[in-house]
């Protein structure tokens, strides 16, 4: 673990790094507290937004980063500072605009929690993620693409991904746009590999647009089937009625499957911001 006056360099370092708007009336700053802190569940509370009579402000736990990350590398507890950090600043964000997206997955998160500690349930932790569709029309593609670009802004980069397909067939145009309006370019991704066996070997998971294709795969690979999972709570298909509407529509549902999968891997272990 890295010492208290470190943390405050790296914190320092990463708040210059980001644009000065961001930070716009969040009047009571940045703030490293030697401290640990726990929620009233007994849960690790790595950092807060708040909003009182004080202003708004930040407050990062030193002190629950010595217990989380008391064994770790330093540059794992760089990291996971850094992580907190722009958690919260997403949530001053989403408070300025009156939006309450991130605090729903958070309740949600710690629901989870609380019920892996009941259940036994692990949450998603992998170093490695394929997207899988079926036809190649482009779900897998958009799916990494858009994964692509919340990593890197989550500080996720060190979560390799790629893209295939069960079935290779030609990329669809009306994708190609729908993705665009989130900043996510089909056409440099490159056209996605046929899956095969080998291929699924090489990720932690593959994540497929479909319960019916994760099955199917565990059909086919049953030494692999823990390896299928579904990207969204419910199934992204390829639209039926193939109209730019559709596929809008279906951008937009991806774009939230991929952002509560990259929320999922940032809160992945003990603890929660």
């Amino acid at each position: 673990m890295i010492s208290y006056d470190e943390a405050g360099r790296v914190l320092d370092e990463a708040v210059d790094a980001l644009p000065e708007e961001i930070f716009r009336e969040l009047n009571g700053g940045v703030n490293l507290v030697r401290r640990s802190c726990t929620d009233h569940n007994g849960l690790l509370v790595m950092g807060t937004y708040n909003v009182n009579q004080m202003g708004r402000y930040i407050e990062i736990y030193y002190g629950s980063f010595k217990v989380k990350y008391r064994d770790a590398a330093p540059d794992k507890c760089e990291k996971e500072l850094v992580k907190t950090l722009k958690h919260e600043l997403t949530h001053h964000i989403e408070s300025l605009a009156m939006d309450r997206s991130l605090e729903k997955w958070d309740e949600q998160h710690v629901a989870e929690l609380l019920a892996g500690l009941e259940e036994g349930y692990d949450p998603l932790e992998v170093g490695s993620i394929l997207f899988v569709d079926g036809d190649g029309a482009g779900l897998a593609e958009m799916a990494y693409a858009m994964f692509r670009i919340s990593s890197l802004q989550n500080g996720l980069d060190d979560v390799f991904a790629d893209c295939a397909s069960i079935t290779n067939g030609p990329l669809s145009l009306k994708a190609a746009r729908a993705s665009a309006r989130y900043g996510a370019i089909l056409s440099a991704v490159g056209a996605p590999h046929e899956l095969t066996r080998e291929l699924c070997e090489k990720y932690d998971v593959a994540l497929c647009m479909t319960e019916a294709q994760a099955n199917e795969l565990a059909a086919r690979w049953p030494e692999l089937a823990e390896r299928f999972m579904c990207l969204g709570d419910r199934d992204l298909a390829t639209p039926r009625l193939d109209t730019q509407m559709a596929w809008n529509r279906l951008a937009d549902d991806m774009a939230e499957a991929v952002t509560s999968l990259v929320m999922e891997l940032q809160g992945g272990e003990d603890g929660y911001d």
